[in-house]
């Protein structure tokens, strides 16, 4: 059974791997594939729950609104969110809670 802590389903029991590109930070996108009982394979998508640590219509909230989306160019980056956030608490690194 999972553990559920406050509508979040505790799933690190799964093998699950990462998409992000090797040496990224904020390992926030990954998959799981596993065979079920019945021989069907269930495929799983991991999203970082950002939500849990940014509350509605706080000044952090209203900031990563006004951003849309973190920027990639050649020579740094522009966050949505402050990078203790992504590349720390919702990370989703191995071996860690």
């Amino acid at each position: 059974e999972v553990a559920r802590e406050g509508g979040r389903q505790d799933l690190r029991h799964l093998p699950v791997v990462s998409i992000d590109p090797p040496g990224c930070k904020d390992i926030d996108d990954a998959l799981h594939c596993i065979r079920l009982p019945n021989g069907r394979l269930e495929a799983g998508v991991h999203i970082a729950d950002v939500t849990y640590f940014v509350q509605p219509d706080t000044a952090l909230d209203r900031e990563a609104a006004a951003r849309s989306t973190s920027t990639y160019l050649v020579d740094r980056r522009l966050d949505m969110l402050p990078g203790y956030l992504t590349t720390e608490l919702c990370s989703l690194r191995s071996s860690e809670d």
